[in-house]
């Protein structure tokens, strides 16, 4: 009931008040050169805006103001005060830069000069969101919340049918710009920092094979669940030559917290040997560095019944395991398989055929291109490019 509260007054707030601060702050000119980095899920900038903030401000020549507050943990005053304080910018402002559901950003008709670049903060098109699933937006929440987009920027050109359609957006707003997140993944510095950072943290993982479990939760982020792993377990059956860790939702850090890694899951993926994950949009960017995948889903049929894909589940390049049990194995197998053929470890590879190595390496190749193509290490470039041509 508390939780259909607030929703009630987001609404209220959104469709009633939000709208007429809009109005009463809309008597000047738009501003071509202001530009507004804002979010309501942190209280400092984003990673993913990280780099497009930069790429502007090299620029120079513009007023950037930046609006961050996490809602989730902030009073009821110091939103609406956000809000507000938001709507008096967004009201002149030439263009207005958010990554995730952004409420005010939605709550007026905006003056067309004025763009809307939503950078999201997912690669490709896997598990159906928005409004194509009734998970994600409270069947009684009334208007779009991506109302006003004049920009969404994915990774690759298969993906915007899937964005338009669970954003309710024309086609012609979803462009396969690349996701500038990702151009770090291409920056060797950035690489090496993100080892340098793991081994200091984990001086036990040196020389052995690291093993993430980064698993999507079930439900809703106030109670979330995960289907069940014994990581112990896992750890024994691999064996001394490896480690096993976790990356799991923070809201169930206390019941992993022996395995749960500290560093922020893409920072790990330059370290990972092997990442095993589920049906997060995470492993598209792990993709990227050429490693080994294993896919434990044990409730596989109940979530694509339940929730549903964008893709066939089974063309994503990695081991399938259901069962436990089982995923010992199918993380020694991956790693054997996909290492092997690339020559990036000489210890325990068998004889492969050829004719096995390639039609992997090519089956890498092909989701890759499909569905991230646009992240190539230009994607903030292209981005910054919209926003100020």
């Amino acid at each position: 009931m508390n939780r259909m509260l607030k929703q009630y007054i987001k609404m209220f707030a959104q469709n009633c008040v939000l709208p007429v601060c809009y109005r009463l702050n809309c008597r000047g000119p738009v501003q071509p050169e202001l530009v507004i980095f804002a979010d309501a899920h942190h209280n400092s900038r984003p990673e993913n805006m990280r780099l497009l903030y930069e790429a502007l401000q090299a620029k120079g020549g513009l007023e950037i103001r930046e609006m961050y507050l996490d809602y989730q943990k902030a009073s009821a005053g110091a939103v609406m005060r956000h809000m507000f304080g938001f709507m008096k910018l967004y009201a002149r402002a030439g263009c207005v830069v958010i990554c995730d559901n952004f409420l005010p950003a939605a709550s007026c008709r905006k003056r067309k000069e004025t763009k809307v670049v939503q950078l999201w903060h997912a690669c490709g098109a896997l598990k159906k969101f928005g409004y194509d699933t009734t998970d994600d937006i409270p069947r009684q929440y009334h208007g779009n919340v991506f109302r006003n987009t004049t920009l969404v920027t994915v990774s690759a050109p298969r993906c915007v049918k899937p964005f338009a359609s669970a954003m309710r957006l024309t086609e012609k707003q979803v462009r396969p710009l690349g996701v500038s997140r990702t151009d770090l993944y291409f920056q060797e510095n950035w690489r090496e920092s993100c080892r340098k950072e793991f081994y200091r943290l984990y001086p036990q993982a040196a020389g052995k094979r690291v093993v993430l479990w980064a698993p999507t939760f079930r439900g809703n982020p106030g109670a979330p669940t995960l289907p069940a792993l014994d990581l112990k377990a896992l750890q024994e059956r691999l064996g001394e030559k490896w480690l096993v860790l976790s990356r799991v939702h923070p809201h169930m850090h206390e019941a992993y917290k022996e395995t749960d890694c500290k560093m922020p899951t893409e920072r790990l993926f330059p370290v990972v040997d092997v990442l095993i994950a589920d049906y997060s949009s995470l492993i598209f960017e792990y993709l990227l560095f050429d490693k080994p995948l294993v896919l434990y889903a044990p409730d596989l049929e109940e979530y694509e019944k339940k929730r549903g894909f964008y893709l066939n589940y089974g063309a994503i390049p990695g081991y399938q395991v259901k069962a436990e049990e089982a995923l010992a194995d199918a993380v020694m197998q991956e790693y054997r398989t996909v290492k092997c053929p690339a020559g990036q470890d000489g210890q325990d590879c068998p004889d492969m055929p050829e004719n096995d190595s390639r039609l992997l390496r090519a089956k890498r190749e092909q989701f890759l291109e499909a569905y991230m193509s646009g992240c190539d290490g230009q994607a903030t470039r292209r981005i910054a490019g919209y926003i100020t041509g």
